[in-house]
């Protein structure tokens, strides 16, 4: 097989590996339920979202503007800006950064692709470009999925003995914002993530932030609904007056029983995903040797009486 096929080959069978695993991720993200998305867009939008590139109008501003703005509508900045800032990735240039690594990788790809297929012909030089256009935009997107999957995790995993502290240190007498500030320093070598969550909204608070849009805005940052839920409760008890400290315990409990029964659905599906791999790698190769190898065999027999 010449080079460029090869090159056409695997270029073709990763941006279609890779379009499969954005669909699948669309969809799993899609499925869910569409009145906490629609309240999660709300929420987003009226916490005032940048609707464009956080930088100072150089030339990679008007290089992304041209090119992603331009192809996707400026509200792609705004929704890079939420995914970068859910898998922990934060800063004004976050958003720039991504955009000229992604911007640089495609064009990267497309002139490899052109480079090894330009004796080709018409259809495998159009194809093979497709699939380095492809390839350079979804792969960043994956690492950044991936990093926002891993983020997440570590956030839900810190969220229940994170909210056990924080009800003991209300109990003991601090007040919220004291008892938020002093965990955040407890767990900060044990959970990083979650401290640097609180550290934010702390800060928020200490710049004359209201402590209901503080807790929004760290709700918005995570994007768990288990964080937003928490912050509803706090917010609440101080309202209304009743006593937090017990209701955080409860919640921790709430918590690890859903954890629980998370882990035990996970292992449920365990047998039916292994299912398919057992078949398809384990049985039907067997079961094809036991059939079709005696008659290779006679075969074989046959060709050497006649030879």
């Amino acid at each position: 097989m010449p080079a460029s096929m090869t090159l056409l080959f695997f270029l073709s069978t990763l941006a279609c590996f890779t379009l499969f695993v954005a669909g699948v991720q669309y969809y799993l993200r899609t499925r869910n339920d569409p009145l906490a998305r629609r309240i999660e867009d709300l929420q987003e939008q009226s916490m005032g979202a940048s609707s464009g590139p956080r930088t100072s109008g150089d030339v990679w501003d008007l290089l992304l503007e041209s090119t992603y703005g331009l192809v996707f509508g400026r509200t792609w900045f705004r929704q890079k800006e939420t995914e970068l800032m859910r898998a922990g990735i934060r800063g004004p240039y976050a958003v720039k950064l991504y955009g000229v690594v992604s911007l640089f990788l495609t064009v990267l790809l497309v002139f490899a692709a052109y480079w090894y297929l330009k004796n080709g012909d018409v259809a495998t030089l159009l194809f093979g470009l497709a699939g380095a256009l492809a390839l350079g935009y979804f792969l960043p997107e994956q690492v950044v999925t991936s990093l926002r999957n891993r983020h997440r995790l570590s956030l839900m995993a810190a969220l229940p003995d994170t909210t056990d502290i924080l009800s003991i240190v209300l109990g003991a007498g601090l007040s919220l914002d004291q008892a938020i500030a002093r965990v955040s320093e407890e767990i900060r070598f044990v959970y990083p993530e979650l401290a640097d969550e609180f550290y934010w909204m702390t800060l928020e608070v200490q710049a004359g932030q209201d402590r209901a849009v503080a807790f929004q805005h760290m709700a918005q940052r995570t994007g768990l609904l288990d964080i937003r839920s928490l912050a509803s409760m706090i917010v609440q008890a101080e309202r209304f007056g009743t006593g937090l400290s017990q209701a955080l315990r409860i919640y921790a409990d709430y918590l690890r029983t859903k954890r629980r029964l998370m882990m035990e659905e996970k292992i449920n599906k365990v047998p039916i995903k292994m299912l398919f791999p057992i078949v398809l790698c384990i049985l039907l190769p067997f079961i094809f040797i036991e059939i079709i190898g005696p008659g290779f065999l006679m075969i074989l027999r046959d060709l050497q009486s006649l030879r």
